[in-house]
């Protein structure tokens, strides 16, 4: 499978609000460099895996939650390269994240996906999150 395991997803989904809420990074590089702080991170630079799926993986979830409203930020594609810059997460971003760090979320999440026939993708995580938190 190309890219992170399945319920990686919603690790990558949670990690990006949780860097953008405590470590505040300006871009999308600093986001990145900040991720190599996480286990998950670290474990799939040590695997055999590529990183650019890595990198790939985290950016459609960024953008994601951008276009969600759950990160204010500025998105600037450009010939080679999209730039992204943050201006953090929005009330909403904050709600999501208070409900990602509960303990049993994640089952509830995947529950949800199940229910609905549905893959893990940073979409279907924000529907399946929102049907938690409101």
């Amino acid at each position: 499978m190309k890219g992170c395991e399945e319920m990686n997803k919603f690790d990558i989904y949670k990690m990006v609000l949780e860097i953008i809420a405590d470590k505040n990074p300006k871009d999308f590089q600093e986001l990145l460099d900040d991720a190599q702080r996480y286990q998950l991170v670290k474990d799939y630079i040590a695997s055999d895996n590529v990183n650019q799926f890595l990198i790939d993986d985290i950016q459609e979830t960024t953008l994601s939650l951008i276009n969600d409203g759950l990160i204010s930020g500025i998105v600037s594609p450009l010939k080679y390269v999209t730039l992204i810059k943050f201006n953090g997460l929005t009330i909403a971003g904050f709600q999501y994240l208070k409900k990602l760090r509960e303990e049993d979320t994640k089952n509830q999440v995947k529950k949800i996906l199940e229910e609905n026939g549905q893959m893990s993708t940073p979409q279907t995580l924000t529907k399946a999150i929102s049907k938690l938190v409101f």
